[in-house]
């Protein structure tokens, strides 16, 4: 498949890593998120942690995690196709300030949900934050953007590289201190701190 074979309808959003756009699939009423890449610029270390990204999702299967429906790649971009959530907890958080009780432990109980299948299949997302959690119809999270996820094969204990957002980050990450899974419940911890979730 190939972006003749979407109408692209409007940009939802963008950032360094390119643009997002609110898409359908021809012949179809499904909606879809497009993420259009460029190529241009990013070094060939950059071009394979996106293959990377792509692979990751193309084998998640879990109804809080963002399905990646299709991917295709031209000399110029990437484009990761993927099912189209409403908006960023984030977003909401802004707008909203707090949330009722029983909504946050909604929201907790689908991310760990969530976490344990990534850790259950030995990846660590390494990039926990409010905006790369999208809430979709009916209040269902779902978790997005791996870009900074990493495969740990079945031999690997702990990873050394620092990736993710300094103020989500477990302390061993900042340390540059050997870290596993873990890293990403820390990160949770602070999500639920920082979004006055936890008074």
């Amino acid at each position: 498949m190939g972006i003749e074979d979407y109408h692209v309808l409007g940009l939802v959003g963008e950032g360094s890593f390119g643009k997002v756009y609110k898409g359908r699939k021809k012949n179809s009423f499904q909606t879809v998120a497009m993420k259009f890449i460029l190529k241009h610029g990013k070094t060939e270390k950059d071009l394979h942690n996106l293959r990377q990204e792509i692979e990751i999702l193309r084998k998640l299967k879990h109804e809080n995690i963002i399905e990646m429906l299709d991917a295709f790649e031209t000399p110029q971009e990437f484009c990761v196709v993927t099912e189209f959530a409403q908006g960023e907890l984030f977003e909401v958080l802004e707008d909203d300030k707090c949330l009722p009780e029983e909504q946050v432990q909604a929201i907790a109980k689908q991310l760990v949900k969530a976490l344990h299948y990534l850790h259950s299949n030995r990846i660590i997302h390494r990039d926990m934050k409010p905006q790369n959690i999208l809430i979709s119809s009916g209040s269902v999270v779902k978790l997005c953007d791996f870009g900074f996820a990493r495969a740990m094969s079945v031999n690997t204990v702990v990873l050394r590289s620092i990736k993710g957002t300094p103020l989500y980050m477990a302390p061993e990450l900042v340390q540059e201190q050997p870290y596993n899974h873990t890293a990403d419940l820390w990160s949770l911890g602070v999500i639920l701190q920082v979004s006055n979730f936890l008074v």
